[in-house]
């Protein structure tokens, strides 16, 4: 297993934790708040929002970089 393969692991259960998450906060009487809630929250401060388009800057320029 090279660095490549455990990479793609690694955004594998991120992306694994966070459908888990999301279905988790569906279920009734959830304490954890869906998706949407999150980043509508987020989107209040100005900090957060740059911080989320630094983010998908970051995650564009790794994966669309070839």
């Amino acid at each position: 297993m090279n660095s490549h393969d455990v990479t793609i692991t690694g955004y594998l259960v991120v992306l694994a934790a966070g459908v888990t998450l999301q279905l988790l906060s569906r279920r009734p009487g959830s304490r954890i708040p869906p998706f949407g809630a999150v980043i509508t929250w987020a989107m209040g401060s100005r900090t957060l929002r740059v911080a989320i388009l630094v983010g998908w800057a970051w995650l564009g320029l790794h994966f669309f970089a070839r």
